[in-house]
Order: C-alpha cells, then structure tokens, then sequence
C-alpha cells in the first residue's frame, strides 16, 4: 500500500501521461475522501471542535500516496476549502483557517508527511500504528496552537485535545489494522 516516489520514478511518472494521469487521480480521490470524511461528524460537548472521520482518511492518505502524495492531496483538499468550496466540516472559505479547526487543518500537511515517511518504513501493526499516533500528535499540537492563540492554553488542552485523545488512537489503531491487512492481502 506504500507506493513512496524516488526520483527517478517521479520523474518518469511526470514524463509518460498515462502514469501522470494514475498519480494525479490518486491525489484527487484522496482529496475527496478528505472532503467526505469531513462531513462525517459528530459534535462532542464542550469543544467547539466536530469529531469527524478526517484523521483516518489523511493516514490512509499517507499510507497510499507516500510523503508527496500525500502532501498534494491535502494541499488540493486545503486549497479547495480556501477557495470556498464546503469542503471543511462546516463550510469553507479562508477564515475558515482562522477559527477553531483551522489550526488542525494546517495540521494535516505535516500529519500528512510524516504518516508517509513512517509507514513506508513500517513492516508490523505496531510500527505502523507508532508512526500514525505520531501524525496524529501533529495534529494535535497545531490543533492546541491555534486554540491556544484564540482562548490561552489551558482551555485549548481541556477543549482541543483531550477529548479526542482516546477517539484518535482507536482511529490510529483501526487505520495501521486496515493498511496491515491491505499490505498483508497484496504480500500473497
């Protein structure tokens, strides 16, 4: 499932139409699977920050596209939303990024990245699952920082993190199970 580009494959995917064709697909159905697991949410009281199903789909994002897949995908997925398509789970439009989500949103580039590095060198469940809590705190963090900016950072941590602790490790864990299996299923 982790197709990372090398140089050289880069750029004989940019050179031949039908492969720059199957790349950028890629990175435009992964855009929409951001785009979708978006509205799928749930409010969580207290925060004013929706649960959705995004964490999986960028790890998956990640695990299938490889670090600059996966940076392109979320970069159309980010710009889509800055350009007012309601592709965010409320909406879209540039001060979408300056309110409550926005920090997780900017967020998911490095999330993003990293969950695709980490799992092309991942082999078991458990590496994999390392390497996506990881992009998971990576979220988080850019998550807390820009609540922390809006509201200081006590409240961020009650309202920004804590609750989806729990919620983003079942989702860790349940994505390195499906990348695992899928990678395993491909093996035979």
């Amino acid at each position: 499932m982790a197709s990372t580009m090398n140089d050289s494959t880069r750029s004989a995917a940019l050179s031949d139409p039908v492969q720059l064709l199957v790349s950028t697909s890629k990175v435009l159905g992964c855009a929409l699977l951001l785009a979708l697991s978006a509205k799928v949410s749930f409010s969580i009281p207290g925060t004013p920050v929706p649960a959705t199903l995004q964490v999986m789909a960028l790890l998956v994002t990640g695990a299938t596209l490889g670090p600059w897949g996966g940076l392109a995908s979320v970069a159309t997925y980010l710009i889509s939303g800055i350009a007012g398509a309601p592709v965010f789970a409320f909406g879209g439009g540039p001060a979408y990024l300056m309110g409550p989500t926005g920090g997780y949103l900017i967020g998911f580039l490095p999330a993003v990245y990293l969950a695709g590095l980490l799992s092309a060198r991942s082999r078991g469940f458990w590496s994999l699952f390392g390497a996506f809590t990881l992009s998971c705190v990576v979220i988080h963090l850019s998550g807390w920082a820009q609540l922390a900016a809006l509201g200081g950072p006590a409240e961020a941590f009650k309202i920004g993190v804590l609750p989806f602790v729990f919620l983003d490790l079942l989702k860790a864990f349940l994505t390195a199970a499906l990348v695992r299996g899928v990678r395993s299923h491909r093996a035979r």
